[in-house]
């Protein structure tokens, strides 16, 4: 009777031991790690790519005001904003926000409901009717050898590049990381000047929105 209740309390420990050595190698394949305070963290994960949308628009100088288009709608009263023309030869001005423009800036054919539209002052004159990329901020531009006007718009070391193009409805702009076309595309959009299109080079297939 002794030696059966033995042979019990046995046969318990080996089925404690072995359910113990299960849980701790299903927690061995387990690739996440986890915090202190029972957070899971994932050491593989990659920050999200920065969104450029709401830092970048297209301005343009009109007889009666300067304003900018943009995806931005929280954009107050002195902030900074520098106008590029990549259009050869390049050209580039700075100037500050004002107020919510009263009327849409004259950028597309109809009215964009989907930008907010700014009065900019600007420190410097700029031609007008000539359509630029606005970038929120006072990036250095510079232009290379190739006259592509570029800036590192990060602060990361990695330089952004420029572009305009001709479509049969305007002007398509565009902003690279790297070099045009061969780059990564960070932003596009375009300007509606159907007579004015054709002083710039053609788009290529590559860079134009597929309709």
């Amino acid at each position: 009777m002794y030696e059966s209740q033995q042979n019990i309390e046995r046969a318990k420990r080996i089925i404690v031991a072995l359910f113990l050595a299960l849980s701790f190698a299903a927690c061995g394949k387990n690739g996440n790690n986890t915090t202190g305070t029972g957070t899971v963290s994932n050491s593989t994960a990659t920050p999200a790519p920065a969104s450029y949308t709401p830092r970048i628009g297209i301005g343009v100088s009109t007889a009666a005001r300067s304003c900018v288009a943009i995806h931005n709608g929280d954009l107050t009263s002195g902030a900074v904003v520098t106008l590029i023309s990549p259009v050869s030869p390049v050209s580039f001005a700075q100037g500050e926000i004002v107020a919510v423009a009263q009327q849409p800036c004259p950028i597309t054919q109809n009215v964009d409901t989907t930008v907010s539209n700014y009065t900019v002052q600007l420190k410097t004159p700029v031609q007008k009717q000539t359509p630029m990329i606005a970038v929120l901020g006072q990036p250095a531009i510079i232009v290379n050898n190739n006259n592509i006007a570029q800036a590192d718009l990060d602060q990361n070391g990695h330089t952004e590049s420029f572009r305009a193009c001709g479509t049969p409805n305007g002007i398509h702009f565009s902003v690279w990381n790297g070099a045009p076309l061969t780059g990564t595309l960070l932003w596009q959009g375009d300007y509606y000047d159907p007579s004015g299109a054709s002083a710039i080079p053609a788009c290529t297939p590559h860079e134009v929105p597929a309709s």
